[in-house]
């Protein structure tokens, strides 16, 4: 009896399978490929977070647990992370800015070469034209029409310099014109005309008509 129940369990194949070197092998394999999937989610976490967040201490709690809690903690992070990357928003936000300034028409640039400005600069910087005041006492830019500085409260009391022109005043030209005229007409009028002289006759010479009557 014995002899069969050893020859019963000798004969068993799952014990046998379970104890070889190749089951031994295919675990260790298992359990390495599962620990580098841990490992490369671990890494995949970081990067992602890095493109997604700017705050360095949400990366570090978002890294840390999906370090602790494999798998659950990078299911975990790629629901609540944020659904855009830094590069998105940073180019949505300049395109904005573009169609902000595309209807704005001159809003944001410089009257003189229509150069891109911004809101605190004093001067434009590739023609130099003065677009703004600085206060007196804090610095702030101000437009030239304003009259106190609405951060300081002081006055102020600089204004832009006026640009002045060579042109003549309206009407200059027509009133010299007018001017000259009359004053030709008047010495047309005062100057009297010239009278000819008369041809006196020359000597031995008499006049036909003188000659007429003598011969009548």
């Amino acid at each position: 009896m014995n002899f069969i129940l050893l020859q019963t369990s000798s004969s068993d194949p799952t014990g046998g399978f379970f104890d070889s070197s190749w089951w031994n092998f295919a675990t260790l394999m298992s359990k390495a490929v599962l620990v580098g999937l841990w490992l490369a989610l671990v890494f995949w976490t970081y990067k992602d977070a890095k493109r997604r967040l700017t705050d360095s201490m949400m990366i570090g709690v978002a890294v840390i647990a999906s370090l602790i809690f494999p798998y659950a903690g990078t299911l975990f992070y790629a629901i609540l992370r944020p659904p855009e990357f830094l590069e998105d928003v940073l180019e949505r936000d300049l395109e904005i800015q573009a169609r902000e300034l595309e209807i704005g028409g001159t809003a944001g640039r410089c009257p003189a070469c229509r150069t891109p400005v911004k809101d605190d600069f004093l001067i434009c910087p590739k023609c130099r034209r003065q677009l703004k005041t600085a206060c007196q006492s804090c610095g702030k830019p101000l437009d030239p029409d304003w009259q106190a500085c609405p951060y300081c409260r002081a006055d102020n009391n600089y204004s832009l310099p006026a640009r002045h022109t060579s042109k003549p005043a309206r009407g200059t030209y027509a009133s010299v014109r007018k001017k000259s005229a009359r004053a030709e007409t008047t010495e047309s009028i005062e100057t009297p005309a010239a009278e000819e002289p008369t041809k006196k006759p020359e000597s031995g010479k008499i006049p036909f008509a003188e000659e007429d009557e003598l011969f009548a």
